[in-house]
C-alpha cells in the first residue's frame, strides 16, 4: 500500500522498481517482476540477484529489531526512530560496511 500511495509517485517518467510478485497490480508500468508478461526470462537472474540485495538491506533494519518486534513507545516518535535507523544504515554504508555488488542490464 505504501508504494502506491506514496512511492510511486517518486518514479521518474520510464522508471521502474524490482520487486517481487507481491507488486505484480503496477507491474508493467512501474514494477519489474518476476510473473510480469513483459519480463524478458533471461534476465530472471539478475533480477533475484537484485532482490536479495535488497533482502539483506532489510536484514540491517531488522537487526535493530524495528521491523521485527511490537514498538512499544510513544507511536508518534516511531517514524524518527525508523529514520533514525535509516540514517546509521546509510552511514554504515558509506563507511565500509557495503552491501554486495549488483551487475544490472
Amino acid at each position: 500500500m505504501i508504494f502506491g500511495d506514496a512511492l510511486v509517485s517518486e518514479l521518474e517518467e520510464g522508471e521502474r522498481v524490482e520487486a517481487d510478485d507481491g507488486y505484480r497490480g503496477h507491474a508493467p508500468e512501474y514494477v519489474r517482476c518476476p510473473s510480469c508478461i513483459a519480463n524478458p526470462p533471461d534476465s530472471e537472474r539478475m533480477q533475484q540477484r537484485v532482490r536479495s540485495r535488497h533482502e539483506t538491506c532489510n536484514k540491517r533494519f531488522k537487526q535493530w529489531k524495528i521491523l521485527r518486534e511490537e514498538y512499544r513507545h510513544d507511536l508518534e516518535e516511531h517514524g524518527n526512530v525508523f529514520r533514525a535507523i535509516a540514517v546509521l544504515t546509510q552511514l554504515a554504508f558509506e563507511n565500509g560496511e557495503h552491501l554486495f555488488e549488483v551487475e544490472y542490464a
